[in-house]
């Protein structure tokens, strides 16, 4: 996965700001696909949403259908399309829940920002697979 650093330290700054609660977004780019078929998410725009969980934000997220239409449209005005999302774990590692799994397209980036004692631990990015289940992808910040 490729992410601007921009849009990297807006992803920390809303996790800091939404703290107690996970805060949620979702990403917006391209998916370079190579000869042997391994998808590398390209992000370019990232999307900040709105945690609509009514109970337990503490430990889980929710990004409403309508947000996610809105995005989705606004992105393809762009030329892009919805490659992702991200969230953070409050004091638990950044690994993808049963919730994450549910959530996560085929495809699709999840990207994970875990903070422990409200400090910055880890961030991963998992790939959604076709066939199911995740693998860890390397997470590259550029300029």
């Amino acid at each position: 996965m490729k992410l601007f650093r921009r849009k990297f330290e807006i992803i920390q700054e809303q996790a800091f700001r939404e703290l107690p609660y996970e805060c949620c977004g979702l990403l917006v780019g391209k998916k370079n696909i190579d000869h042997r078929g391994n998808i590398e998410n390209i992000v370019h725009e990232i999307a900040p949403c709105k945690n609509c969980l009514y109970h337990g934000k503490e430990q889980g997220f929710e990004i409403s259908h309508n947000e996610y239409l809105d995005v989705e449209r606004e992105a393809r005005i762009l030329g892009y399309e919805i490659i992702g999302s991200y969230h953070s774990h409050i004091n638990s590692p950044a690994i993808p829940s049963l919730h994450d799994v549910d959530f996560a397209r085929s495809g699709h980036t999840l990207l994970i920002i875990s903070l422990m004692n409200a400090q910055p631990k880890e961030v991963t990015a998992w790939l959604r697979r076709d066939s199911g289940g995740f693998h860890q992808e390397q997470i590259r910040v550029v300029e």
